[in-house]
């Protein structure tokens, strides 16, 4: 993903030439940059937001910034800058960030509605300021190391400094397995930290310090009614999509089967939406795609389908695991080449980023609204979301990895549980999961960023703020998302859910009927596999991947995952049990386990280890198979 480097003191040109060639993909890429003696920054961008030339002055050139990312609906405050003396020459969201650094100091970043990294350097006093948005949608990394700060939106940048001594963080590992995404602000090497969302990040005389200036502090209100949510919603949703739509790129919405994406066609002006390219990834006969041309008809919005194969997942996953770091699995390496194809048509892709999180309540249960203290809830929420178990992970790793390695997860947990302020049970929850959730989703923007970029109008500070006072009752079982998305776009609620393919007004029941049926459904696909013994096969038309499917029925990934984790001269040997690994694959093709993204997840580690961890090996070079 394009983005910021840097390193302070700037002792090495060809060290900041190598952080900017590591995050440089494409020979189209622009780079701005500044060096002295004391800060070495660039920025390695799409020439789509704020195009114009980095790094910005004020007029006494005692400060500059670099930004990556895009502020919204900002007008006012910088009308009302210029009436306090503030000139404007460019006008960009740069320009505008940094006068109102000049204004209110630190304290201007709570004024920003965006996603973005920013970097002040103060040359006055050798000060370094880097700033990110309230939800960290965009990363930053960084690591000191020999009395310099590196910091860049790449792990793989900070690790061009050839001094950094690579060393496994076994804690990200521990996380990496149990629960399918790495922690807090972990990173899979040891000393190198992401910086944490809503966060003033300073550096001077080689000290960093570090500030939370937002979090999710929430205040449920029940003297508002259902209806009165609903209209707050509604109103702030539409302005949110319609403050990111002002300036004159080419619109996208990645739409699926689901609500998210639905919501933001349903809040897109009427008159606007034959201007906006919905696109639609996976196999024209499968339910996503067929629920989203719906949606796209309905709407009168331009749609594309890309294909997806199991062939472009395997292709692309070195892609992939280099691109973030090895912190994502190689289920999701389709983003990059289908970004690729739909940048021709788009510059600017929207998403319902976690809306069903953060609105819809998808973590959460009745169990764990109604549980009765810390310790009860704690338990629900660790034993929730779990990618391999416990007593799994003991049969998984080696015994003295798993020695090292085997109370991680649940140490790790406990500690951001315990951070955690909130006295009603739902929202703690939601607030555990969020908080760490949006982190690891956001690499899917990573990908993405490769050759587009996405604007996430599902979280607009003005949006969250509302959300953060609906009691968790009404967010349980999508009660209010319904009810927010019939009286959004009446048409687009009429039309089915991919969960449980009744449309999406219908009453819950309807809801957990659908489920219940589609789940009695794949039972019977499964019985008559095995009746048969594998001479009847009923294909799953659900989902735009298959990766169960694919994994006991293509040649391709049987041989691709095989091949990679047994082979003997797997990194991975060092961590793995290779006969738990033989069973796991086994016990799949031979359905009597679902373990496809264990076995995922299990490749990515070791394409991580040959990328990143491989002695004497260059990482572009072992990427472009050279």
């Amino acid at each position: 993903m394009p983005g910021i480097v840097g390193v302070v003191p700037c002792d090495s040109n060809s060290l900041l030439e190598r952080m900017i060639s590591s995050i440089r993909y494409e020979d189209w890429y622009q780079i701005n940059k500044y060096s002295d003696s004391f800060f070495g920054i660039a920025r390695v961008h799409l020439g789509i937001f704020n195009p114009e030339q980095q790094p910005i002055f004020n007029d006494d050139k005692t400060l500059c910034i670099f930004m990556d990312g895009k502020i919204y609906d900002y007008e006012k405050e910088m009308n009302e800058l210029k009436r306090k003396g503030q000139r404007f020459n460019i006008k960009n969201d740069a320009e505008f960030c940094l006068h109102l650094y000049e204004e209110y100091g630190k304290d201007f970043v709570k004024k920003l509605n965006g996603n973005f990294i920013i970097v002040i350097c103060d040359f006055k006093e050798k000060k370094l300021l880097i700033v990110n948005d309230r939800y960290g949608l965009r990363p930053i990394y960084y690591a000191q190391n020999n009395n310099r700060l590196l910091f860049a939106s790449e792990v793989k940048a900070i690790l061009q400094d050839k001094t950094f001594k690579r060393e496994i963080n076994d804690k990200a590992v521990a996380d990496f397995f149990a629960f399918g995404e790495i922690l807090g602000n972990k990173t899979l090497f040891k000393n190198i930290e992401a910086l944490p969302f809503a966060s003033i990040f300073t550096y001077k005389d080689g000290e960093v310090s570090i500030e939370q200036y937002w979090n999710f502090n929430y205040a449920e209100d029940y003297d508002l009614s259902l209806e009165d949510f609903t209209d707050q919603l509604v109103k702030n949703f539409k302005r949110a999509v319609e403050i990111r739509m002002k300036d004159n790129y080419r619109y996208g919405v990645a739409l699926s089967g689901g609500l998210d994406s639905r919501s933001i066609v349903g809040a897109l002006d009427k008159n606007r939406r034959q201007d906006i390219t919905a696109f639609t990834f996976g196999p024209s006969e499968c339910d996503e795609v067929k629920i989203a041309k719906q949606v796209a008809h309905k709407a009168g919005t331009k749609h594309k389908v890309i294909e997806i194969t199991p062939e472009l997942i395997i292709d692309n996953a070195k892609d992939e695991i280099y691109f973030t770091d090895g912190m994502d699995y190689i289920g999701v390496s389709y983003i990059p080449p289908v970004h690729k194809i739909i940048s021709k048509d788009i510059d600017v892709v929207f998403d319902g980023f976690i809306l069903g999180y953060t609105l819809g309540g998808d973590y959460l249960t009745k169990d764990i609204i109604n549980a009765k203290n810390d310790e009860e809830l704690f338990s629900k929420l660790y034993r929730t979301e779990r990618l391999i178990s416990d007593e799994e992970l003991g049969k998984l790793f080696v015994d003295k990895y798993y020695e090292k390695i085997k109370n991680y997860p649940l140490t790790t947990r406990r500690k951001i549980f315990n951070k955690i302020k909130e006295k009603n049970p739902g929202n703690k929850a939601d607030h555990f999961f969020i908080s760490h959730y949006m982190r690891f989703n956001s690499l899917g923007h990573v990908l993405m960023r490769t050759s587009v970029e996405n604007s996430s109008p599902t979280f607009d500070n003005e949006l969250i703020e509302v959300i953060l006072k609906i009691p968790p009752e009404l967010r349980l079982n999508h009660c209010i998302y319904r009810k927010f998305l019939k009286k959004l776009s009446p048409e687009l609620a009429k039309i089915p859910y991919q969960r449980t393919m009744i449309p999406a007004d219908a009453p819950l029941i309807l809801w957990k009927a659908g489920k219940t049926y589609l789940g009695i459904k794949r039972r019977i696909k499964r019985l008559i596999w095995t009746a048969s013994k594998g001479m009847i096969f009923l294909p799953d038309k659900r989902s735009y991947v298959n990766f169960d499917e694919w994994l006991r029925r293509n040649e391709n990934w049987k041989k691709f995952f095989r091949d990679l984790l047994l082979d003997e001269n797997a990194l991975s040997k060092t961590y793995f049990n290779q006969e738990y690994i033989k069973n796991l694959i086994r016990e799949h093709e031979d359905w009597k386990g679902k373990n496809s993204q264990k076995i995922l997840y299990l490749a990515s580690f070791e394409l991580f280890l040959k990328l990143y961890m491989n002695k004497d090996v260059n990482e572009r070079a072992l990427l472009e198979g050279t």
